[in-house]
């Protein structure tokens, strides 16, 4: 390795998550735009919309080739208009909605297709997060930590506001020597208002489904947790890259099972994770129009008065 450690980096990638469709959004969506229009294509704040925005930390962390975007097919005008959104590195087209496993898992094929020795973050595009000099920071420690821990998960976990029921929380447990991070003890989605309270008292962190692993090590995780889900990619993965790729990922998609990649693996695979709070970095998950609102100054859209948040072409 050079003083620089180019040959480590060059082994990193950064998956970004596009292919949720916001439902709980759509409301506020139609009132603000006058259409319908998955959040991560929208621009709320300035003129970018929070897939850009995504897209940007994913490169400034990796590389702009060492990126892979994943969307569903019909997405793909939210990419041409109103302006066209430019995607670096390479675009994934999930041809149905499996949820998020999939999502996951179909770019976490490329990334092993085009090296075994990848080491992936898996970055949703639909998050507020800030200062990205800060989170920039926490990914580059999450990613260090993955390449000295082969086989483990490293989350990254929001330190809480507030006893917020609608998160996923992690209990973080014994600490790493020499490391902020720790290893985990319990997850729990989504709890009730006033266990809610109670894990915020004792200082449990959100889950933001961010995860920094080794890409052969995740790939054995989803074998052992949800294998019905991954005889469909372990047949996928020889033909990535060839002639008959998209052919072959709609050939995988149509037996898919729908697996959820919190619920069905992260949550599943507490003794095989490490949690590093992002310390310094205020992160939000703008799943509800209440949040955006308190995030960032807005008109007055769920009074109805809709305003086109892009940029012209």
């Amino acid at each position: 390795m050079d003083l620089n450690g180019l040959p480590t980096r060059r082994k990193r990638r950064a998956i970004v998550l596009s292919g949720g469709d916001g439902e709980r959004m759509q409301p506020f969506v139609r009132r603000w735009l006058g259409e319908r229009r998955p959040k991560q294509y929208c621009a709320f704040d300035g003129q970018r919309t929070m897939l850009e925005h995504a897209l940007e930390r994913a490169s400034r962390a990796v590389g702009a080739e060492r990126v892979l975007c994943v969307i569903n097919e019909d997405h793909r005008p939210y990419l041409r208009s109103p302006r066209p959104i430019e995607v670096p590195g390479r675009l994934l087209v999930q041809p149905l909605r499996r949820d998020t496993g999939p999502g996951v898992f179909l770019p976490l094929a490329a990334a092993l297709a085009s090296d075994p020795e990848a080491v992936v973050a898996v970055l949703p595009s639909d998050h507020c997060i800030r200062p990205v000099e800060g989170f920039l920071l926490v990914l580059e420690e999450a990613f260090a930590l993955a390449e000295c821990l082969p086989g483990y998960l490293i989350m990254l976990a929001a330190e809480p506001d507030a006893p917020e029921p609608d998160y996923g929380w992690i209990e973080p447990g014994l600490p790493l020597y020499g490391s902020r991070a720790s290893l985990a003890r319990r997850f729990k989605e989504k709890p009730c208002p006033r266990e809610a309270e109670r894990l915020y008292r004792q200082g449990c962190l959100w889950n933001t489904m961010m995860v920094v692993a080794g890409a052969a090590g995740l790939w054995e995780l989803g074998r052992t947790l949800c294998p019905e889900m991954m005889i469909h990619f372990r047949e996928l993965l020889p033909r990535l890259g060839t002639d008959d790729e998209e052919s072959a990922i709609a050939a995988a998609y149509r037996d898919m099972p729908s697996v959820n990649f919190s619920r069905h693996i992260l949550e599943r695979a507490c003794d095989w994770t490490v949690v590093l709070p992002m310390t310094g970095v205020r992160w939000s998950d703008w799943g509800r129009p209440e949040r955006v609102c308190r995030d960032i100054p807005l008109p007055v859209p769920l009074l109805g008065e809709a305003k086109v948040l892009h940029a012209p072409s």
